[in-house]
């Protein structure tokens, strides 16, 4: 989300009848008591599948290719194994020479030393091994003891993949879809990754399903992305379970509540956050029909324990309303900060108002601002006008009027004209011609670089 502009509050003192002066607030808008749930990924259409995995290849110390076998082997060396290694890789065991590599590069009882390592692994890999193959391919690709060389590591990879390593077919396939420092070519990004998919190797299968959907070298097939999908998720890959409960509660795919929540759980009690929410999310949205606040508590709580803002935005908004909890303003404000502060613009709206009617704390109209300006700029247009109303109270300030007219102004654009129309002519007849001029500029430039948050008009 792009940076807030400040606030044109003059030199940020408030009229001791700033607050007085807006009209109260009503009600809380539909769009942050029953905010939509469903996150495109899958089904969004973009230039590049959103579901791509990346190569897991470490930019740290510790290389985590946890297909490897032999790097498992190498961090649990001791110091009795090590001599002995040490020993058969000088005698040519290809085997010893890609584990000692490992441990080199790991940095396991020895000094990091990744131009040996490569030294090493160089040697096992033109020997065949499968494993320091698929290792000299990561350090081709990420620059591990020399520097980048995408073309070797598309040789290195595809020598370990026509072996059948499914870890390199897949990274191949990752380095073809993306253009990663060679020419983009989906088609042999779609045999690679099938070769990896049809191995078992859960990415592959997922970003397989991605192609399958959006058509991208394979006919355009929703069947078979979610078999592949499902094959995925059946192996616990959690990108994978969130596609298919997303999938699942869809409406355009039959809108199965009780499949997508099956799935959220199985991805929410392997710790991901994101789940957490979804579930709450969905226990507490009535045209769902599995209304539950107790169960919609506990899935809240658990993602606001990983400091996740919609775990803790989900909590706020039931202690703020009262939801399964007596009301608690206090609770609400304690947990809506953190979120507001971590960008989540429902809790930005809802923290804002209740800064401006003094729900939970005092009135603060400085912060009600502030927290609306930052929806302002996600695209809210509720916060848009509110803001526009708290600005345009300070009649004597020019700065809040130009300000006060343009968030009005945009409000307008999702907003029904009436709601807005009053205190937009209003301003316009306050403003000078200057004022009005540079308010109507900083609207078309608020328009332009925030287009692609704005609804369609």
């Amino acid at each position: 989300m792009p940076s807030a502009p400040s606030l044109a509050l003059g030199s940020g003192r408030v009229s001791p009848k700033f607050a007085e002066m807006v009209p109260p607030i009503t009600s809380v808008p539909e769009s942050i008591l029953n905010p939509d749930r469903v996150v495109p990924t899958f089904a969004a259409a973009a230039p590049m599948p959103t579901m791509l995995v990346s190569p897991r290849i470490a930019l740290t110390a510790t290389m985590q290719l946890h297909a490897y076998a032999l790097l498992d082997r190498a961090r649990s060396l001791t110091l009795a194994d090590l001599g002995p290694l040490e020993a058969k890789a000088e005698a040519g065991d290809p085997e010893a020479e890609t584990t000692l590599a490992l441990a080199y590069h790991a940095g396991t009882l020895l000094k990091r030393d990744d131009a040996e390592a490569l030294v090493l692994l160089r040697r096992a890999a033109n020997r065949g091994v499968v494993a320091a193959e698929e290792a000299m391919g990561i350090f081709c690709q990420s620059g591990f003891g020399m520097p980048p060389n995408k073309t070797q590591a598309v040789f290195w990879y595809t020598k370990a993949a026509q072996q059948g390593s499914s870890d390199a077919a897949t990274n191949l396939a990752l380095m073809y879809a993306t253009g990663d420092g060679i020419q983009k070519d989906s088609a042999k990004a779609a045999t690679w990754f099938r070769s990896a998919a049809e191995a078992g190797d859960a990415n592959a299968q997922l970003n397989l399903s991605a192609l399958y959907h959006r058509g991208e070298e394979l006919p355009q097939d929703d069947t078979q992305a979610v078999l592949w999908l499902t094959k995925a998720a059946d192996q616990g890959l959690v990108p994978a379970i969130l596609e298919l409960a997303r999938w699942d509660l869809r409406p355009e795919h039959g809108g199965n509540v009780d499949a997508a929540i099956g799935w959220f759980e199985r991805a929410a009690d392997l710790g991901d956050a994101a789940a957490q929410v979804e579930l709450g999310d969905i226990f507490v949205d009535q045209k769902l029909g599995r209304l539950d606040y107790s169960q919609a508590l506990n899935w809240y709580r658990k993602a606001a324990d990983q400091n996740d803002p919609g775990g803790q935005f989900g909590l706020g908004a039931r202690y703020l309303f009262g939801q399964g909890v007596p009301q608690n303003m206090e609770e609400a404000r304690r947990w809506l900060t953190p979120a507001a502060n971590r960008g989540h613009p429902n809790a930005q709206f809802l923290l804002a108002t209740m800064f401006e009617k003094g729900e939970g704390g005092s009135v603060d109209a400085a912060s009600a601002a502030k927290y609306y300006e930052a929806a302002a700029n996600y695209g809210m247009a509720e916060a848009q006008y509110r803001l526009g109303l708290l600005l345009a109270s300070d009649r004597s300030n020019g700065n809040s009027l130009v300000s006060a007219y343009r968030w009005l102004v945009l409000a307008q654009d999702v907003l029904k004209q009436s709601v807005t129309a009053t205190t937009v002519q209003e301003l316009r007849n306050l403003l000078t011609p200057a004022q009005l001029a540079q308010a109507e500029n900083e609207i078309a430039e608020w328009r332009t670089a925030h287009f692609p948050r704005q609804p369609n008009r």
